[in-house]
């Protein structure tokens, strides 16, 4: 009789053991902000940002903290990306798991559902003050202005939102203003869009619109690409692209624009997709090799012309190519050498990526692929003075692998920002989370914040303000929605 309390302790601390090395209870959450109201309403958007997020990156931490064990028990997941993108190492993405879920990333406004769904062009009509940003949705070639009815600021935390609703479901939150956004209209002006509500969206189309020099690029659906002035008028069409893929515009000295687009070619090989540059209305100059079977191609301002960077996902590699453009003394485009920055492992047709730049110094190819047979994450090559052959690459690996796995970032400003979508757990079927942060002076990524979580997205974009604040789109299954946030120390 004597022995029960000592039996009594020796099975609590077998259990706390147990508790420790097993998966334990679920995450409760975190706690109310210091001062919030108990009984304050739950917004009705979907998305669970940075309230929410403490409880995303604990879910990711334990999951990553399961151990191979648990990647041995698991069945193979459907919608997650090819078997060579599995699980990676644990303690190799420790860096990303454990920074600190919304540190420095504050919701300011939003988020806010919109009244069209698809990707979304963030567009400031003054570059110089990038004070309010502009949606841009693309109608069938035809650009669609919107102006964010945004309320007042948000305090220095974000309301608390229920974590359990997915990204992208329900109406717009509580500070979306009033009314929804009005019938479609022309370019030049922008109608106040405060959501749709419980309504179904209107579909936008792919690709998203792309602006240069006071012109906006569409593509229709028929793979058509107009070049409409931003105070309206013709719109002559200026390359056949292949439809719903990637376009870019940038500007150049002068006022001249220059486009990079895909298109298909019919080759001895058969038909093969190629990247083309349009300088102004002139005719389409092959940016890729003939038969390279290019997926994306992203340009950015560089040195007085043009950067370009285009992918070529082929069935055992994906090489990433870049080169430099300008004009020459006659004012015509001028191709620099063709390099193969990088070569991951075997990509897909739908593989993307995106093309960061700060406001000196460096450019980055943000490239989402697999590292290797067991790991999946983003690629930094690093671009200094012109594009070179076999660049070393700076990785940042996920839970797991995805596919698509969206990504935007930054150009012209310091430091580079960076959104991108991953697994916030290591489990086949977990859900998704768009993290935010940045790239140090290596190219190394450094979370900010998990920002939102769903069960998937389809497109993101971001762009920095004047004051150095975060505006963020990005679209799900059920809309597409667009937020502000701060970025702190």
């Amino acid at each position: 009789m004597s022995s029960s309390p000592l039996r009594a302790c020796l099975l609590a601390l077998a259990a706390l053991a147990a508790c420790r090395g097993g998966s334990g209870a679920p995450d409760a959450g975190p706690a109310p902000a210091p001062g919030a109201d108990a009984a304050a309403p739950v917004s009705s958007v979907a998305p669970a940002p940075a309230a929410a997020a403490s409880a995303v990156a604990a879910a990711s931490a334990a999951a990553l903290d399961a151990g191979p064990a648990a990647d041995a028990a698991a069945a193979p997941d459907a919608s997650a990306a090819a078997p060579d993108a599995a699980a990676p190492d644990a303690a190799a993405d420790a860096a990303v798991t454990a920074a600190a879920p919304d540190a420095g990333c504050k919701l300011r406004r939003g988020p806010l559902a919109l009244s069209l769904r698809g990707p979304a062009l963030l567009w400031a009509p003054d570059d110089a003050a990038r004070a309010d940003f502009r949606v841009i949705f693309n109608r069938d070639g035809v650009a669609q202005h919107v102006t964010p009815a945004f309320g007042a600021l948000l305090g220095p935390l974000s309301p608390r939102q229920d974590s359990s609703r997915d990204a992208g479901t329900g109406s717009a939150s509580p500070d979306a203003g009033a009314g929804s956004a009005s019938p479609d209209v022309g370019a030049g002006s922008a109608s106040r869009d405060a959501g749709a509500g419980s309504e179904e969206p209107a579909r936008a189309s792919w690709p998203a619109c792309e602006v240069a020099s006071g012109f906006v690029f569409c593509m229709d659906q028929g793979g058509t690409i107009r070049r409409t002035p931003l105070a309206g008028g013709a719109a002559p069409p200026l390359g056949a692209g292949r439809r719903g893929t990637s376009i870019s515009a940038v500007s150049l000295p002068g006022g001249r624009t220059l486009l990079a687009f895909l298109s298909d070619r019919k080759t001895s090989e058969g038909a093969v997709t190629q990247a083309f540059a349009v300088l102004d209305d002139g005719p389409a100059v092959p940016l890729s090799a003939e038969g390279s079977g290019a997926t994306f191609v992203a340009l950015s301002p560089w040195k007085g012309g043009a950067l370009a960077m285009y992918i070529d996902a082929r069935s055992a590699l994906t090489p990433v190519h870049a080169r430099t453009l300008g004009l020459t003394a006659e004012g015509k485009l001028e191709l620099g050498p063709d390099a193969v920055l990088f070569v991951g492992d075997a990509g897909e047709s739908r593989m993307g990526g995106a093309l960061a730049r700060g406001a000196d110094g460096p450019a980055y190819v943000l490239l989402p692929a697999a590292k290797d047979i067991s790991s999946f994450g983003m690629a930094a090559i690093r671009i200094d003075d012109a594009p070179r052959d076999d660049m070393p690459a700076v990785w940042s690996l996920y839970p797991n692998g995805l596919s698509p796995a969206p990504i935007a970032a930054t150009q012209g400003v310091t430091p580079i920002h960076v959104a991108r979508v991953r697994p916030i757990a290591r489990e086949p079927g977990a859900r998704h989370a768009l993290e935010i942060g940045q790239l140090d002076g290596e190219g190394r990524f450094q979370a900010r914040c998990l920002a939102v979580e769903g069960k998937s997205f389809k497109h993101v974009a971001i762009e920095a303000d004047r004051d150095g604040s975060l505006w963020v789109a990005y679209t799900t299954s059920a809309g597409t929605f667009v937020e502000q946030r701060a970025v702190g120390p």
